[in-house]
């Protein structure tokens, strides 16, 4: 099957408008303006032509909306950018199964739904990337695709002034303006540091694009996330990245219909709650009001691998300490900074004193994002039962069954999850949402509600949620996929 990529959306039709109206400019790039129309108008044959011609489509946009189409020297940077082409962009190296079972989950597409998509894509995830985007073609949906490509950015944000920057919020805005669906499929840390972005334009930049994250944090957007591990994660975790590809996998493919009963029989608990309590031998103690909140069941409609159930606290209410020991990654940032081993203490809702053995100013730097970045939008337990050591990658690490975690920053403002009716706006709105995990098991962890103990020693005590202690172990081999083998399980822990 063939593709005119022009046709098959309404937003790559506008791509040939706008490229076409540049052409006729004075311009540095009329070759590579050219070299796009014929890929935006040709019959394309292969998907990743296609995606290439997308990817080249987005640089030269913002290239000539932000004034930069004269500027020889950063043309230069252009044509020896030596990661330009989506082709060069690696895939997971993992069998094409894994592959087309991870881009199915993240697909959120309903047909006949009049669902119009965003696919958000990262560096080095082609295959999966791939996959997602010729279902779309098939179904013949309609939707646009928006590239993180955060070494180029960094480059071209360094080189303008702000009002060129309020040109590329305004591209992007409009570009999601029609979408109801956002599926996003980015690596975890970058293999190669980003050069770092001068003079706070990327806050400025978020800042002008708060209304899109606001749409997403409200549930009007619809969003699914895979974040898969790259080699870099597994330097940092000390994971061969072979078993951390395996890990990440088998974490997406848990008894999710069990774990689904479990988390409905949890929440019912939660929900009853006034006051939250976390333990743990490292320092850990910290007391949160949850009284009117309500807890939301995250398996993987939102993000790939889960789960967890959570909520936010009421904004004034955390007390205590949480100490974090481990690596993590501040959200947003793309230059794989670390923090290790943080202590941060909570006085009326505010974090009021902080500190880490490594990383510190990156830690200040991201708590001090604005007015609301020291308190809390969300508390959360982890609950997927395959991973139980803590890990540097964002989207695996908020999941670890036996731990807790708690986001920094912006607080969700949906009304509902999921079809069920949810009450977890604490009000608090920040440019930051960072979750910060902390490890209950291996660390004679507790959590209390309303003073009743409901885990120890990092497992939950009810039968009812014994499958999110051992997952697949609890169910009859039988009912197993069968590389689940019995003996496997100690074996495959982490």
């Amino acid at each position: 099957m063939t593709y005119c990529l022009k046709d098959i959306s309404p937003a790559f039709e506008q791509r040939v408008d706008d490229i076409r109206s540049y052409i006729r400019e004075e311009t540095l790039y009329k070759d590579y303006l050219g070299s796009v129309l014929d890929g935006l108008q040709g019959e394309l044959e292969y998907i990743d032509v296609a995606l290439n011609a997308l990817l080249e489509t987005q640089r030269l946009l913002m290239i000539h909306d932000t004034g930069l189409h004269m500027d020889e020297e950063f043309l230069e940077f252009y044509r020896s950018y030596d990661v330009k082409s989506w082709h060069k962009q690696n895939s997971p190296p993992v069998d094409r199964e894994l592959i087309l079972s991870l881009a199915n989950k993240v697909y959120n597409m309903q047909s006949g739904q009049n669902d119009y998509g965003m696919l958000h894509i990262g560096e080095n995830v082609r295959s999966v990337v791939e996959v997602v985007f010729k279902r779309l073609v098939d179904e013949k949906e309609h939707f646009d695709v928006i590239f993180a490509d955060s070494f180029f950015k960094a480059h071209l944000l360094n080189r303008i002034d702000k009002d060129a920057i309020q040109k590329i919020a305004e591209r992007t805005s409009k570009c999601w303006e029609p979408v109801t669906k956002r599926m996003v499929i980015v690596p975890g840390l970058p293999q190669e540091d980003i050069p770092e972005i001068k003079d706070s334009k990327d806050h400025y930049l978020q800042s002008l694009l708060k209304p899109v994250h606001d749409r997403i944090m409200s549930g009007e957007i619809h969003y699914t996330l895979t974040c898969i591990p790259t080699p870099r994660d597994a330097e940092f975790d000390n994971i061969p990245y072979e078993d951390y590809l395996q890990l990440f996998f088998e974490m997406c493919d848990q008894p999710w219909e069990y774990i689904d009963k479990a988390h409905k029989h949890l929440i019912k608990k939660l929900n009853k709650g006034r006051e939250l309590r976390f333990t743990n031998n490292d320092g850990t103690d910290l007391t949160l009001s949850i009284d009117g909140m309500t807890f939301a069941n995250s398996l993987i409609a939102r993000n790939v691998p889960g789960s967890e159930v959570f909520s936010a606290p009421i904004r004034d209410s955390a007390n205590g300490k949480i100490v974090a020991k481990g690596v993590f990654t501040p959200a947003g940032r793309l230059k794989g900074e670390r923090i290790e081993d943080m202590e941060l203490t909570f006085k009326d809702g505010k974090c009021v004193e902080y500190k880490a053995r490594i990383g510190e100013e990156i830690l200040k730097d991201a708590l001090e994002t604005d007015d609301g970045s020291k308190y809390l939008g969300e508390v959360a337990i982890g609950t997927n039962p395959h991973l139980k050591r803590p890990v540097a990658n964002i989207a695996l690490v908020e999941k670890i069954g036996g731990s807790f975690h708690v986001a920094f920053g912006n607080a969700y403002t949906a009304t509902d999850y999921m079809g069920e009716p949810v009450a977890f706006d604490n009000s608090n709105r920040s440019l930051l949402h960072w979750d910060i995990t902390t490890m209950l098991y291996g660390k004679e962890g507790k959590i209390y509600l309303d003073g009743d103990l409901i885990m120890d020693h990092g497992l939950f005590l009810d039968e009812e949620l014994e499958i999110l202690n051992k997952g697949w172990e609890m169910i009859p081999p039988a009912k197993r996929p069968a590389y689940w083998r019995e003996d496997d399980f100690e074996k495959r822990k982490y």
